[in-house]
């Protein structure tokens, strides 16, 4: 999705948020999935930690059992059982599975499961424990609705269920109205306090999460914003080439790099000879037209991907060449094809004799303790008119090493 709608649908969404109701903090369906991303290793820790405790709670039933002398039927003992492996499941398929897919199905049937083992049990016992097991029922309910938070569809529908079964439960028990009345009222108020709780603790969630997409987003438009900001620091304003800086800094990167890999490369000087006599006759916009097409010829030659140019002042360009010998021949006399026919000059014909091209080189050997930066001005002190090819010939090749100039 485009970091503008992005950006978009989340400030929406986040004025819908506080604004309205707690009917309406759903998300459109890919907000809400990259909301499921983020939550999801959440749910599977707190699926993880509330199963264990789950266990936890109905084993501790075998202590009350054992203690107390209490006789449970067999059924009952089945269910919690069954209740007990149902659980430990869960804790393995949140330690496994990597979607989660049926995270609030599995919560919902263990948190009915627990409940109903609990009420079991509570319908088999008698007093003062039994009042234990039906407020063990309302501390499952605040796990599950404030540790693991359901969505609001599930803690909605299963709070109307554990409290009908509670109902149930009490209906059939066999205790004095008072003790229901309590029971009931208990239940009643711990479940909606429950829900209550749940419903704000996702607000705040969903609104952090919402925070955080607009914190990223303008995180990232700074990124691309320094980015471009330090592209245009780098180039020249003209040409669109490297400026001086940036070309020292690519230059000196690489005579470090062929240094360690025993390579040689090389630069080539060209220089627009009488370049402030062109732009005095012909004004400074065909001056700057001028250099453009000098910059697209010199461009169209960069061919591996450590080649680079640099306009460094006025009508001098440096170019950095970094193939083998053979390549940077073709380069060079590719080169000196295209800058020979110059459209602009042609444009001018009484000024051709007057502005022209000229053209050097050097090799720098990787044994070179010289920093090349300080070749590039004096490498335009030792140039050769354009149409001269003699750069490209082996015996040049020799003659201009570094330390030539």
């Amino acid at each position: 999705m485009d970091n503008n709608k992005r950006y978009t649908d989340a400030t929406e969404q986040l004025t819908s948020l506080k604004s309205g109701s707690f009917l309406e903090m759903g998300f459109p369906r890919e907000l809400e999935q990259r909301y499921q991303e983020v939550q999801k290793d959440w749910y599977c820790d707190a699926i993880r930690i509330s199963s264990l405790l789950a266990v936890l709670l109905l084993a501790t039933s075998y202590v009350v059992e054992w203690s107390t002398g209490i006789h449970l039927g067999v059924g009952t003992l089945i269910v919690r059982g069954l209740a007990i492996a149902l659980l430990l499941g869960t804790y393995l398929y949140a330690r496994k599975s990597r979607r989660l897919t049926w995270k609030y199905w599995v919560v919902a049937v263990n948190t009915v499961m627990v409940s109903g083992t609990l009420l079991l049990i509570a319908q088999e016992i008698s007093q003062p424990i039994k009042m234990m097991y039906y407020c063990n029922v309302f501390f499952v309910e605040v796990v599950v609705f404030t540790f693991v938070r359901l969505p609001l569809n599930f803690t909605n529908t299963l709070g109307l269920l554990l409290l009908l079964m509670v109902g149930g439960a009490v209906y059939l028990d066999t205790m004095s109205l008072e003790e229901s009345a309590h029971i009931l009222f208990f239940m009643l108020s711990g479940t909606l306090i429950s829900v209550l709780v749940s419903i704000k603790t996702e607000k705040l969630s969903r609104e952090s999460f919402l925070k955080s997409e607009l914190i990223e987003y303008e995180k990232s438009q700074l990124r691309a914003l320094n980015d471009r900001i330090n592209v245009e620091a780098s180039l020249d304003r003209v040409t669109r080439l490297c400026n001086r800086m940036a070309f020292e800094d690519r230059l000196l990167s690489y005579w470090s790099l062929s240094t360690q890999n025993a390579q040689w490369f090389i630069l080539v000087a060209i220089h627009v000879e009488r370049f402030a006599y062109f732009n005095e006759q012909r004004g400074t916009e065909c001056g700057d037209d001028l250099l453009r097409e000098v910059a697209r010829k010199i461009r169209v030659l960069l061919l591996d991907k450590h080649d680079a140019a640099c306009r460094i002042s006025g009508g001098r360009f440096v170019i950095m060449l970094t193939g083998t010998e053979q390549m940077v021949n073709k380069q060079l006399e590719s080169m000196r094809e295209n800058l020979s026919q110059l459209t602009v000059l042609d444009r001018f014909p009484t000024t051709r004799e007057n502005v022209y091209l000229s053209w050097g080189r050097v090799t720098i050997e990787p044994d070179s303790d010289r920093d090349p930066r300080g070749l590039l001005d004096r490498m335009f002190r030792h140039l050769v008119p354009l149409d001269n090819n003699a750069l490209s010939c082996e015996a040049r090749n020799q003659q201009n090493r570094a330390g030539g100039f």
